[in-house]
């Protein structure tokens, strides 16, 4: 019984070092995420639980354990899911304010597009290459910032 308690810990052991490392992009992910580590865990209490004389009640057990276990996991990989999405926004939020605050006490000053002028070129034979007619863009004034 000492083996298989060892055994237990070092799988649940495994199991949660597999949720925290694992990320999850979408809430489908984190729910099938934590149904899987649920039920596993809770078939694995169920498993040793009280199995009843001869172990009768072992497999009712295991199955009442992975379905609570189930149903435990995918609350909780929904609700971490939620805290990493308000977390995501938070931080979002908070990188667009700063960029837009005052810096002492003049704020950041605009960027001036670069003045470009068009040039048409026409058509020309260039050795044994026609080159047809086109536009060709020049930089005049490059970007600055605005005083």
């Amino acid at each position: 019984m000492k083996k298989n308690k060892k055994q237990i810990v070092l799988v649940l052991n495994f199991l949660i070092t597999l949720a925290l490392l694992s990320g999850c992009a979408t809430q489908g992910k984190s729910l099938a995420l934590g149904g899987a580590v649920g039920a596993g865990t809770g078939a694995i209490v169920g498993g040793i639980a009280d199995p009843g004389k001869d172990g009768q009640y072992r497999t009712r057990n295991v199955i009442i354990g992975s379905a609570i276990g189930g149903v435990a996991g995918m609350a909780a990989g929904a609700l971490i899911h939620s805290s990493n999405e308000d977390k995501k926004r938070e931080a979002y939020e908070q990188g667009k304010s700063d960029t837009t605050k005052k810096q002492g006490n003049a704020s950041m000053p605009n960027l001036k597009n670069p003045k470009v002028e068009a040039h048409w070129m026409d058509g020309k034979i260039s050795g044994s290459r026609y080159i047809e007619g086109h536009f060709e863009y020049v930089i005049v004034e490059p970007a600055r910032w605005e005083e």
